[in-house]
C-alpha cells in the first residue's frame, strides 16, 4: 500500500488522537465488535478513523464496512506487525492529521501484540496517537483448542491485552467461557474480561468499557506489567507469519449453492478461516460466507457499493491448484474462475 498524502513534520501542538487496536485470532469476531460500536459513534455523531489489516491480498471485512457507510483505509497481503509495518506507520500518521477523536484498528488475527505495539510507538507518532487500549476478541468454541494448537498466538494476544471480550458468547456454554476466564487469570490478570453477543456487551450498549478515557496512572500501570511480562517472553515461540498462508480467488460465475457448502465442510483442517462474498445460482442477492475452524456461515447482505465476488482462504498449507479445481467444480453451467 502507497499512502499518497504528504505528513507535516509535527503535530502542532495538537492532543494525540487515542487509539484502540482489537485483536484476536481469525474468526473470533474482531470485525462484529468494530462495526458495532461504528454504529454507535455514528448514532452520537462523533468523527473516526479505521484501521484495517487483512492477512490476504483481498478484502472481505473492509467490503463490508464500506458496504455499511464507513470509511476505511485498508493494508492488505500481509500483517501490520511485522511485514507492513512501514506503511501502518504511514497509514497511522496520515488519519492522525485529521483529527478524528478516535482511530480505531482492526489487525489481523496472526498479528503479534509486541510488534504492533512497537510499530504503533514509533517516535514520530508519540506526538501524534496513544494507544488506549489493547482489545483482544476471542472464540469460546474454538478458544480452548486453539490455545493448545497454536500456543504462541493465543498467549500472545492474550497476555498484552488490557481488554478481552468473549464474542459469540449467545453461542458459548458456561464450561467454554469458564475455559476462558481460568486462560486469562493464568496468563493475564489485569485484564478486564467481558462477555458480547454480536458485539454488544450486555447491559453497557455505550461502550463506556471500551471507550471511557483511562487514567495515565492506570495505564502506565498495564504497560509496566506488558513490559515484564515481554521482559520475561521467548521471542523464538512466535512464528505464526511463516506458518500461516492465504489464497485468493475471484468468482466469475455464481455457484451452486449444494456443491459449495460441500465443498466448504469437507475443508481440511490445515485451513482455519475462508470469508468472502458469493452469489448461488438461481438465486437473488450476494451472500456473505464466513468460515471458522470447520463452522460455516452463509447469510444474505445488502451492501453499497457492492462488492466483487471473491474468497480468501487462509491457513497453514493450501493446495492452490485443489482448491481451484474444487471451486470450479462449484460454479454452474458456464464456468470461470481467476485464482489470485
Amino acid at each position: 500500500m502507497s499512502v499518497q498524502t504528504p505528513v507535516p513534520e509535527s503535530s502542532g501542538g495538537a492532543s494525540p488522537v487515542p487509539a484502540i487496536v482489537i485483536s484476536g485470532f481469525l474468526g473470533s469476531g474482531k470485525t462484529t465488535l468494530l462495526l458495532a460500536v461504528l454504529h454507535h459513534m455514528r448514532r452520537l455523531g462523533r468523527k473516526v478513523a479505521v484501521l484495517m489489516n487483512e492477512f490476504g491480498d483481498i478484502s472481505i471485512d473492509g467490503e463490508i464496512l464500506r458496504g455499511e457507510g464507513f470509511s476505511v483505509m485498508e493494508l492488505s497481503d500481509g500483517c501490520i506487525c511485522c511485514q507492513i509495518g512501514e506503511d501502518f506507520v504511514q497509514a497511522f500518521t496520515e488519519v492522525a492529521t485529521r483529527q478524528p477523536e478516535v482511530i480505531f484498528v482492526e489487525a489481523t488475527g496472526l498479528a503479534d501484540p509486541v510488534d504492533l505495539l512497537d510499530q504503533a510507538t514509533a517516535p514520530h507518532l508519540l506526538d501524534r496517537v496513544t494507544i488506549t487500549r489493547l482489545v483482544t476478541v476471542a472464540d469460546p468454541k474454538n478458544f480452548t483448542r486453539l490455545s493448545k494448537v497454536l500456543k504462541a498466538i493465543v498467549k500472545r494476544q492474550t497476555q498484552f491485552a488490557d481488554v478481552i471480550v468473549i464474542g459469540k458468547a449467545d453461542e458459548a456454554t458456561p464450561e467454554q467461557i469458564a475455559d476462558i476466564r481460568r486462560y486469562v487469570e493464568e496468563n493475564n490478570p489485569y485484564a478486564q474480561v467481558y462477555l458480547a453477543t454480536h458485539g454488544i456487551v450486555a447491559g453497557d450498549e455505550s461502550f463506556q468499557w471500551l471507550l471511557a478515557e483511562v487514567e495515565p496512572a492506570e495505564r502506565e500501570r498495564r504497560r509496566a506489567a506488558m513490559r515484564e511480562q515481554l521482559a520475561a517472553l521467548n521471542e523464538q515461540e512466535y512464528k505464526a507469519h511463516t506458518d500461516f498462508h492465504s489464497m485468493s480467488c475471484r468468482l466469475l460465475r455464481p455457484l451452486v449453492r449444494e456443491r459449495f457448502e460441500e465443498f466448504m465442510r469437507q475443508l481440511p483442517p490445515d485451513i482455519v478461516r475462508a470469508k468472502g462474498f458469493v452469489r448461488f445460482e438461481g438465486e437473488d442477492g450476494l451472500w456473505v460466507m464466513m468460515y471458522v475452524n470447520g463452522d460455516l456461515y452463509i447469510r444474505p447482505v445488502t451492501l453499497s457499493p457492492s462488492p466483487e465476488e471473491h474468497l480468501v482462504f487462509i491457513g497453514a498449507r493450501l493446495d492452490h491448484a485443489q482448491l481451484a479445481s474444487a471451486l470450479v467444480a462449484c460454479e454452474g453451467r458456464r464456468r470461470a474462475l481467476a485464482v489470485l
